[in-house]
């Protein structure tokens, strides 16, 4: 069995992309998705069907977010604790999948073909993607991956937990994890940035003068294949 967790909230629009991108996974094995909505009303509403081989459940943290509120740590934690009563010998991987990136069909499949005996893996050169600006950064990122394409084991939660309040979790949890694999695999997961509802805590959702113009898609198109009609 994998493990998902989804920190989601005020995003009603992404989380209902987030539920088409998981729903279209080729991954056959076992799945139980977390979701973690932290906000009022709660726009977490499952609405496509799953598998029987998945399971959803849902948790919502206290208090709700409001503007200003970071919350990643605590909705981390909220997920994890849910994870850590799990029975120990049927987590196979741990996933961060975050509501607003976009995940190819293949993502999960693909993932778990090289987690191997690894504790931490992730795909490197993470491609942004600004959606109303149409433009696109590449980040050299070679010694860490994204949250949002990094999946672990049990044996590093006790590493996460040590770096909930940090902003950038995501590098703090491959400089202390030895057993990892960092690869390249053309982009099995973006970043979108810069859509509508609550905002991110990334730098890539704002433009920055080293963004690359994507004025006819062909960039969104190379990224997403067909899908990138969501984002139009």
């Amino acid at each position: 069995m994998i493990v998902l967790i989804t920190p989601t909230g005020a995003r009603p629009k992404q989380f209902e992309l987030c539920q088409r991108w998981m729903r279209n996974q080729t991954y056959k094995g076992k799945v139980f998705w977390i979701i973690i909505d932290d906000c009022f009303p709660f726009t977490s509403d499952i609405k496509v069907p799953f598998p029987a081989n998945w399971t959803i459940v849902k948790k919502y943290p206290r208090p709700v977010w409001r503007q200003g509120m970071n919350t990643q740590g605590r909705n981390m934690k909220a997920g994890i604790d849910i994870v850590k009563c799990l029975p120990k010998d049927k987590v196979e991987a741990i996933f961060i999948i975050e509501d607003d990136d976009y995940y190819k069909p293949i993502y999960l499949e693909q993932m778990m073909l090289r987690m191997k005996n690894y504790d931490i893996i992730g795909e490197t050169n993470t491609i942004y993607y600004h959606v109303p600006g149409k433009r696109w950064d590449l980040s050299r990122n070679r010694k860490h991956s994204s949250l949002f394409q990094t999946a672990f084991t049990l044996n590093v939660i006790p590493i996460l937990e040590k770096h909930y309040n940090e902003k950038y979790i995501d590098i703090s949890l491959f400089e202390e994890s030895k057993n990892q694999y960092l690869f390249s695999a053309n982009n099995l997961a973006t970043g979108m940035k810069g859509q509508t509802g609550r905002g991110g805590i990334g730098n890539g959702h704002k433009i920055r003068t080293t963004d690359v113009l994507d004025s006819n898609l062909s960039k969104l198109k190379e990224l997403t294949g067909e899908d990138y009609k969501y984002y139009q």
